[in-house]
């Protein structure tokens, strides 16, 4: 029976509550809706959602999986795996163990269990192909090899007459002339242990050593020589055929020999059990004194980033991304480290408190009462755009594959799994804390304080999702250091906050911060040297008004911040006064204004403003008096920006051309000017320079990369964690279609059952190319006729088919989706 069809009576003879596990742990089996139960197999045994699904198994369920691969018989895939011949796969695995996990495979339909034995496992559709070309991280077996490569199927038949054969095999009744006799003789050698002992003994000295390193990964580059002296381990494996050459620096360990250098087993042990790493131990002291020491140092960054963002907005690159200039400036403004710039630069862009401005492409403070909100307020809106973000701060700085390096806020760091990841993390966490998951919340105070390295956190996210380890390894670190930055995490062990946060109670972990973090304080103490001296952590309000009038020195709850000349005269750029100024250090100063301050700040401000510096592309000029008058008056002009310069001349930020066009919609008649000395009205540059109409050219236009899109959506609508998540409602839908379907009283659509018989199709094909038999095959040519052919089927591979006509003698590709039926002619398969 076919594969798909054998699933798809499995799955119509579930309980629904059997099936509505299934959908939830691979929802992506209804997305969208399935007609039938075939359908439904089918679908299951794609490669994409098998690949999906492989990636939600622990390591002794892959290893599992890759045990029945492996161990099946190529020649009769239908027969399966039984319970005793899966147990031999490992060295060390209890039964009932092996029986629950393939169990569990089964509820996911990786596998499905024989008609005839319920205690034989087969694998599902395409998942050695989802499960990629090396399962176990064994290679090819011998006549795949031999198949494969041209030279190795001589070198086969060479190997058997030097391996020799298998202690009281009998003498063959003549040479071996086929390499599929061959590998069937050699891996009669290999697999024998007491043969392969015996080879073993008469290799040359470093050829085990050779073996072990190929047992993990078979594909590995030969430095030294392949020439006749076979007292060398490479040249002495490669004359005996136990490594196959891939070209002339590379070889492959064929599957039979790395089974052997591993105990004659697939796996020597089977990982049942998760790593649980060294813990430490933390004190809660400690542990919660960095927590919020990093929290508060946190949102002071915070605030003096959005105050600079005010000041000069944050510019971007054409490239994409805040460049490393503009990263350097705001480092120096901030006082702070290099590294922690583009993480401040990324929350803050995260959270809604930076956007980007499209005209002008620069970052800046968004319409947000950040400095009105309480610190915890300030917290909880950090922690949740941190939460949401579908990026990786962490990667800013690193190198991408041409050698560039990804900038802050720029698209090359989009990561959409980064959500999933963060909740992982966190999960992990706590597991690892020694608190399972889903506990109440009330014990969040009495956590253990266990420490644990990030290789420990690695490890075990990486034992429950072993296909995802390289993406934990690059994220996690930068991770952990960013949720010990929020307080989720003090000295190396997750804090009460960061369980509250795992258990999604995001207020109450809110409601901790405040609580735990010290009032902030709104006066500073002004010294007769002109700084200021902050007692402890200011009030943002007061924090971002100081950083406006003075300039900060160090860091840290007892700020240092200096005023002078230049620091006076940004607050007043900013639209203070010395009287606005005065009151303020009057209000919020614990001693007297020092005598000091208040001269600089009165000898700045008196000689501010005696040149005036404004903007104007273009100007209008004329005689009459009456014209600027009503030119000032008519509300229609208000869209050109007038300012009047003098009695009969007018600035605008419009440029000529465009001043010009709507004076002249307005009714009036201006006529260009040309400057005295120009060539001519076409000219617009002079020998002095270019003229003052040249700015708006010249102005490069905002950088257009794909960074504006995503880093604009930061602080908008967020990527949902899993988006293949479904609700119970359409889970319930799903099962009520697919039982009244069963019942037969349900006509089917037109198109319905195509994805099931398309994949069947599929199926036969590669069955018979398996079995190396032909079929009858039906297609539908360029003008729409049926045509039916016996042909022999090569290979299947990107929507092609690679068939043999016997009738022709010739080789020909036929289209997938021109094949409207597929049936088996059986025949004498070929030889190899």
């Amino acid at each position: 029976m076919s594969a798909i069809r054998a699933l798809a009576e499995q799955l119509a003879s579930r309980t629904d509550s059997e099936l509505r596990k299934l959908l939830s742990a691979r929802p992506d089996l209804i997305l969208p809706p399935v007609p039938d139960f075939p359908a439904l197999a089918a679908r299951a045994s794609t490669r994409g959602s098998l690949q999906r699904a492989l990636e939600n198994i622990a390591v002794p369920q892959q290893q599992v999986l890759e045990a029945v691969l492996v161990v099946e018989d190529p020649a009769a895939p239908e027969t399966g795996i039984g319970l005793a011949q899966l147990k031999d796969a490992f060295g060390e695995a209890d039964a009932d163990t092996l029986r629950t996990i393939a169990d569990q495979l089964c509820d996911l339909a990786l596998l499905y269990r024989s008609a005839g034995d319920p205690a034989t496992y087969l694998p599902v559709g395409s998942l050695g192909d989802a499960l990629g070309p090396y399962p176990a991280g064994l290679g090819r077996p011998l006549k795949s090899l031999a198949r494969s490569i041209p030279t190795y199927g001589p070198r086969l038949i060479e190997a058997v007459s030097v391996v020799g054969r298998t202690p009281g095999e009998r003498e063959p009744a003549g040479p071996v002339h086929m390499p599929a006799s061959a590998a069937e003789a050699l891996e009669k050698v290999i697999s024998s242990p007491s043969a392969w002992a015996a080879l073993m003994a008469s290799a040359p000295e470093g050829t085990l050593a050779v073996l072990e390193r190929l047992a993990a990964s078979p594909v590995g580059a030969t430095p030294e020589g392949r020439g006749g002296d076979t007292s060398s381990p490479v040249p002495w494996l490669l004359h005996r055929a136990l490594l196959a050459p891939l070209d002339a620096k590379h070889v492959e360990l064929p599957r039979a020999v790395g089974q052997a250098v591993r105990g004659h087993t697939v796996f020597p042990v089977l990982g049942a059990t998760p790593p649980e790493g060294n813990r430490l131990v933390i004190r809660g002291a400690l542990r919660d004194n960095a927590a919020f020491s990093a929290v508060a140092e946190l949102l002071r960054g915070l605030s003096a980033l959005l105050a600079a963002a005010s000041t000069t907005p944050v510019a971007t690159l054409r490239s994409g991304g805040v460049g490393v200039r503009e990263l350097r400036r705001l480092t120096e403004s901030l006082q702070c480290e290099t590294r922690d710039t583009p993480w401040l630069l990324e929350l803050a862009a995260a959270a809604g408190l930076l956007t980007l401005d499209v005209d002008d492409s620069r970052w800046k403070p968004s319409e947000t009462a950040w400095d009105s909100r309480s610190r915890h307020e300030q917290w909880l809106i950090l922690l949740r755009g941190w939460l949401e973000l579908d990026r990786a701060p962490s990667l800013t700085g690193s190198k991408l594959a041409d050698g560039s390096a990804i900038n802050a806020l720029a698209a090359e760091g989009s990561r959409p799994d980064a959500p999933l990841v963060r909740r992982r993390l966190l999960t992990a966490a706590v597991e690892l804390a020694g608190r399972p998951a889903g506990e109440e919340p009330d014990v969040a105070q009495s956590l253990p304080t266990a420490g644990f390295a990030v290789q420990d956190l690695v490890e075990w996210l990486s034992w429950h999702q072993p296909r995802l380890r390289r993406r934990f390894e690059r994220l996690v670190p930068g991770m952990l250091t960013e949720a010990a930055a929020l307080g989720l995490f003090g000295g190396g062990a997750l804090t009460p906050i960061g369980f509250l946060v795992e258990q999604g109670l995001l207020d109450d972990a809110a409601a901790a911060v405040g609580v735990a973090l010290p009032a902030p304080v709104s006066r500073v103490v002004l010294q007769a040297d002109l700084t200021a001296i902050a007692p402890g952590y200011l009030e943002p309000a007061v924090a971002r008004e100081l950083l406006v009038l003075s300039t900060p020195e160090g860091q840290g709850p007892a700020s240092t911040y200096r005023f002078s000349a230049d620091s006076i005269r940004r607050a007043l750029d900013a639209g203070h006064d010395a009287a606005s100024i005065t009151a303020f250090l009057t209000e919020h100063s614990a001693t007297e204004v020092p005598q000091a301050l208040t001269y600089l700040v009165e000898d700045t401000a008196g000689r501010y403003g005696s040149l005036r510096v404004g903007r104007a592309a273009s100007y209008v000029r004329t005689e009459d008096d009456a014209v600027v008058a009503a030119l000032l008056a008519d509300p229609r002009a208000a869209a050109l920006g007038l300012v009047q310069l003098a009695p009969t001349v007018i600035a605008s930020p419009a440029s000529p051309a465009e001043l010009t066009s709507l004076l002249r919609d307005l009714g009036y008649a201006p006529a260009p000017e040309v400057r005295p000395g120009t060539p001519g009205r076409g000219t617009r540059r002079s020998p002095d320079g270019p003229h003052p109409d040249d700015a708006a050219s010249a102005v490069p236009p905002p950088p257009q990369s794909p960074s504006s899109s995503s880093s604009a959506s930061i602080a908008a609508s967020r990527a949902r964690l899993n988006p293949w998540s479904l609700s119970e409602e359409e889970i319930e839908a799903q099962l009520a279609s697919l039982r009244l379907r069963g019942t037969g009283r349900v006509d089917r659509s037109p198109g319905q059952g195509q994805e099931s018989e398309v994949l069947l199709g599929l199926e036969t094909l590669r069955t018979a190319i398996r079995r190396k038999v032909p079929v009858r095959l039906g297609t539908a040519d360029s003008q729409g006729n049926s045509v039916r052919q016996i042909l022999v089927p090569l290979s299947v591979s990107g929507g092609r088919v690679r068939v043999y006509d016997p009738q022709k003698q010739v080789e020909k590709v036929v289209s997938v989706h021109r094949v409207m039926d597929v049936e088996i002619v059986e025949g004498t398969p070929t030889d190899d």
